[in-house]
């Protein structure tokens, strides 16, 4: 991976939590790290298929002059965020914003706060069988794309009877593809606020529900934690989940089963 660095970007502004730095302001050093490819814009000699670090610098110094924020972590990642919508070649940003005169009574060289964060691609299943079940799924969308998450593609929506809990109505279910530079829990906490705008309940496992998110897969990365287990437990026992994710990505390998998703699909199917 190639990087484009901006290093101790000096901006006075009004941040802070006391009443004296609003009023009086004080010095702030910025620094990003954008990780990227140089390939395209090497070959073309292109600026446009690159980031021009200049014209980066005056939108990082004009972001954080003209906003005020009690937490410098608030600025942290606005300014990430704002790499990431507005730059689509970027794949990591790391970028560290020190406070040389942070008031603590104490010697120090400074105090900072670093934000580090990828790119990544999500594949989340979205299932309903309660209400205007079309609706629910359309809001869910919605509501992912004001959250940030950008979806890049959509699985068909298909009918299908339930899974697990057999003995309620019939499931709408589809799967998206997003792009988000969310790290993998915070993601899952934005899919589980979703859920709640949209009235989910949960009371009973694999019960009706107004709206369910799971992560599926996240590009090719293994979580195993108490709140998080991807790739998602039962992919390769769930037909319907295999159905739409062999129409979006047919030749991508299960990184614990070693298995192709157009495999796992044909194996389910011959089952039932």
């Amino acid at each position: 991976m190639d990087f484009i660095k901006i290093k101790d970007l000096e901006v006075y502004a009004n941040h802070g939590l006391f009443e004296e730095e609003n009023k009086l302001g004080q010095k702030f050093l910025i620094s990003a790290e954008i990780g990227m490819s140089f390939r395209d814009c090497a070959i073309e000699k292109n600026l446009d298929r690159s980031i021009d670090y200049g014209k980066l610098s005056h939108e990082l110094y004009d972001l954080f002059k003209n906003e005020t924020e009690d937490l410098i972590e608030t600025l942290a990642y606005k300014m990430t965020k704002f790499i990431f919508d507005n730059y689509e070649i970027a794949e990591t940003v790391d970028l560290t914003i020190k406070k040389p005169w942070a008031p603590i009574n104490l010697p120090l060289d400074t105090a900072s706060v670093r934000c580090n964060k990828k790119r990544r691609d999500y594949y989340i299943g979205i299932g309903t069988n309660l209400g205007d079940r079309e609706a629910y799924i359309k809001s869910a969308l919605e509501k992912m794309e004001e959250a940030g998450l950008r979806v890049l593609e959509k699985a068909s929506i298909i009918e299908t009877k339930a899974w697990g809990k057999t003995d309620q109505g019939d499931f709408l279910n589809t799967v998206v593809k997003v792009s988000s530079f969310e790290d993998p829990h915070d993601l899952l906490h934005i899919l589980q606020k979703i859920e709640i705008d949209l009235d989910r309940v949960r009371h009973e496992k694999w019960g009706a529900r107004t709206i369910d998110l799971d992560i599926l897969f996240i590009d090719r990365e293994i979580h195993y934690t108490d709140e998080l287990i991807v790739p998602h437990p039962y992919i390769a026992e769930r037909e319907f989940v295999l159905e739409s994710l062999n129409e979006l990505m047919p030749n991508y390998f299960h990184p614990i089963l070693n298995k192709k998703i157009s495999r796992l699909y044909k194996e389910v199917k011959d089952e039932s």
